[in-house]
């Protein structure tokens, strides 16, 4: 799909036939000097009103800047969603401050948490950058969100929290957390990289809330300790899960792995007919396309098996990072207008998509009973 601006020129004598090109949607704008350079790029909710302020008479008491000696045209492109206004503001700014786009806030930045499992014996970081090769988790909406969780994998799984360089053999007597064995003392060697990985996999699981999946491996681990008559590593086992299933009641929350994250956005347009479809790839807005409702079940398919299937290539991983937040952000703070949709590579993307609209389309008619029935 092609995001493609509309351009209007500006001449203060010709004030209303200027304004009448604005449709009274919400949208991304620019304004362009009479030197054709850029002065203003935003988003509004209503571009004609947005026009009618900027343009149109003002008061001796308005202190806002005065545009109409210094522009030449407007350019904009109406929105039918805030997700849709917010990922084309982004855009832009994003081709046209290369720079400094990420300064402008355009929306809402999320703290990742980081676990490299390429490190001889991984800890955890607090990340808000994205690299090939590494496992990211989130989103965290607060520091402190990311401190707990990470306190609690500290002490759940025994993982280091110190920032040594540790390669085994080389132990850090000094260091309150090998005084207390709190951490599984990788430095002294009480633990060798397997065993220390297989912690990490499990804190992993416990991050995503796959508390089924350890269960079950420290059960068969119990059973098969317990028949081979070694009850103290069985009793060590049972420890670990009770322990596990304690934090469990601590952290309740659990976050997304950036490269399992796919979606799809299901957007509204200005017809009920119709819809617009974000396709989400690793966390990464892959494809941005419209539909006509009645042939969706042909033409979805192919495009989700495109955006799906495909080898995926990111120019720059900031942007991957970018994105994740922009998507994040409809999913910490829910709108009725924009549904993300999770799904997995096995799901029937389609079917999923059919039935939200319907769901949709339902409450929608449902509410407008309502309104008719209490008018």
């Amino acid at each position: 799909m092609d995001f493609v601006f509309q351009a209007v020129g500006f001449e203060r004598n010709k004030f209303s036939e200027f304004l009448s090109g604005f449709p009274k949607r919400s949208g991304v704008y620019m304004i362009f000097d009479t030197r054709n350079k850029l002065i203003v790029l935003d988003k509004t909710s209503n571009l004609h009103d947005r026009m009618e302020r900027f343009f149109g008479e003002r008061s001796e008491m308005l202190r806002d800047l005065d545009l109409r000696e210094i522009t030449s045209r407007v350019e904009f492109r109406p929105t039918d969603s805030t997700f849709e206004t917010l990922y084309l503001l982004y855009r832009e700014r994003r081709v046209l401050f290369p720079k400094s786009y990420r300064k402008m806030r355009t929306f809402r930045n999320f703290t990742l948490m980081k676990i490299n499992r390429k490190q001889r014996f991984p800890r955890l970081y607090a990340s808000r950058q994205v690299k090939a090769g590494v496992d990211y988790f989130g989103p965290f909406v607060s520091r402190g969100q990311f401190t707990r969780l990470k306190s609690t994998l500290e002490r759940t799984f025994k993982l280091r929290p110190c920032p040594y360089n540790i390669r085994g053999n080389d132990p850090h007597p000094d260091c309150l957390y090998f005084q207390m064995h709190t951490c599984s003392r990788p430095c002294n060697s009480d633990i060798d990289r397997r065993h220390y990985l297989l912690d990490v996999r499990d804190a992993i699981a416990f991050i995503q809330g796959h508390d089924l999946e350890i269960e079950q491996t420290l059960v068969g681990e119990m059973n098969t300790l317990a028949a081979d008559m070694n009850f103290e590593a069985a009793e060590l086992s049972r420890r670990k899960l009770e322990k596990i299933r304690k934090a469990r009641l601590e952290a309740k929350d659990t976050f997304h792995s950036l490269w399992e994250f796919n979606a799809v956005v299901l957007l509204p347009t200005d017809s009920v007919t119709r819809c617009k479809i974000a396709f989400v790839r690793e966390g990464g807005i892959a494809g941005f396309n419209e539909y006509d409702i009645d042939s969706l079940e042909e033409s979805l398919p192919v495009d989700t098996a495109h955006f799906f299937n495909n080898t995926l290539e990111f120019v720059r991983r900031e942007w991957q990072y970018d994105e994740f937040c922009l998507v994040c952000n409809f999913i910490v703070n829910p709108l009725q207008s924009v549904d993300v949709i999770l799904v997995e590579r096995s799901d029937d993307v389609t079917s999923r998509v059919l039935e939200r609209i319907r769901d949709n389309a339902k409450r929608r008619k449902r509410k407008q009973n309502h309104v008719d029935t209490v008018a």
